[in-house]
């Protein structure tokens, strides 16, 4: 039994809701309802009453509801005091990455690196995409994120360094709701209308990627550029004021798609497919960065990230992929 099913059980209780729950918690709801169900599967009972609204506990969750308390609070303090007691001995990775893996990706990395290799001190330096390469080729950190798009050339740089896959990071198309819930903008556009777009301007690599698929899809197209290439924490809170739709990592959004603040239009057919690579020099690198390196090297599934489940499949160590 994993710890974190505990944790998701009081969420529940306290929530009475599946949705509240894993917004919570920062996963989808489908991820969510697939760990209770392993926790009621490990239990060999039926915990909740999915029928009520809220939902209740059964008679075996009402039992399993004092263990869960007396059981989650102490382990955290324990864990909590240990890893205080060894945090100066934490050995430091260095990270080098485009802005848009430090928003939402980077964070989830480094919580799954401490969870399966123990405590690691995660230290990030963000550079624009084109940059990347010959930063970390200078030498600047111990390993490098970036991004892959099929329809975009790789930056100058990439092809001399080993790259991995390590999940997919899916570009969602997202405006504010209406007061009704229903979505403030649609895709694709009606015929007499335009497409309400906020840009990342063209220096940005995945703005690049999004632009593309827009020009594309899209005959009419208003742009609104309210900013000089914008951050992606400006085009959210764009999106979140109702002023267009904009494009964003679905790592970056997630809880607001649960929360509602946001809606993801389009059905799916206009999510933009990105791939996050994970970079290193051929020389050998620090200890720890080499233990990351095998650790995600390793031909475990890659975290796929869609807006209604996680899904994975086997990758490979890729040398100088183009």
């Amino acid at each position: 039994m994993e710890l974190y099913w505990l944790q998701d059980f009081l969420a529940l209780v306290r929530t009475g809701s599946f949705s509240r729950a894993a917004a919570e918690r920062h996963v989808t709801q489908s991820t969510f309802s697939r760990r209770i169900q392993a926790l009621e599967d490990w239990v060999g009972a039926p915990l909740f009453d999915r029928g009520a609204r809220p939902v209740e506990l059964t008679s075996a969750g009402q039992q399993m509801l004092p263990i869960a308390v007396g059981s989650v609070e102490p382990l955290l303090d324990f864990r909590a005091s240990i890893r205080a007691k060894h945090a100066d001995a934490a050995p430091t990775v260095t990270f080098l990455m485009p802005t848009a893996c430090s928003a939402g990706f980077f964070p989830a990395l480094l919580a799954r690196l401490n969870r399966e290799i123990g405590p690691l001190i995660g230290r990030g330096a963000v550079k624009p995409i084109d940059e990347v390469a010959d930063l970390y080729a200078a030498g600047e950190a111990d390993l490098a994120l970036s991004y892959r798009h099929p329809a975009l050339a790789r930056p100058a740089g990439f092809d001399s360094l080993d790259a991995i896959e390590i999940a997919d990071e899916p570009m969602i198309p997202v405006c504010a709701p209406q007061r009704r819930g229903s979505a403030g903008y649609d895709l694709p556009p009606t015929p007499d209308s335009a497409l309400v777009y906020l840009p990342y301007g063209r220096s940005s690599y995945i703005g690049r990627a999004v632009d593309e698929e827009v020009a594309r899809r899209v005959a009419a197209v208003q742009v609104q550029s309210l900013f000089e290439d914008p951050l992606i924490f400006i085009l959210k809170e764009l999106a979140l004021q109702g002023m267009g739709v904009a494009w964003l990592p679905l790592s970056t959004i997630e809880r607001n798609l649960a929360d509602g603040s946001l809606v993801h239009i389009g059905g799916g057919d206009w999510d933009i497919a990105l791939t996050v690579e994970l970079l290193r020099r051929k020389k050998p690198l620090p200890a720890a960065a080499e233990t990351v390196w095998a650790l995600l090297a390793r031909g475990t599934p890659p975290q796929r990230a869609t807006p209604q489940t996680a899904r994975g499949a086997p990758h490979r160590p890729a040398q100088g992929r183009g």
